[in-house]
């Protein structure tokens, strides 16, 4: 092991093309990863597309407001019941 690092160490042209090779490879299995990521996030989004954030918070405070106009019936009642 050690004659081989010291062979690997002495030429550097072997030395540039095992380094070269080896960035290459990580570059080429990264840059997959993160393409394989970005394709099917476009794809999660084309098959469901996200929906507007504005219009679904409108609509939270529009059922919001529903159950408290129905909380306040109930209170209401339960006040009537009890006089």
């Amino acid at each position: 092991m050690k004659q081989l690092l010291k062979n690997y160490l002495k030429d550097p042209l072997s030395t540039i093309a095992i380094n070269t090779t080896i960035f290459i490879m990580g570059c080429l299995f990264f840059g997959s990863l993160a393409t394989f990521g970005i394709v099917s996030e476009f794809v999660r989004d084309y098959n469901d597309p996200p929906q507007n954030i504005r219009h679904q918070h409108i609509q939270q405070h529009m059922d919001e407001q529903i159950k408290y106009n129905e909380m306040i019936k109930l209170l209401d009642s339960i006040n009537h019941k009890l006089d």
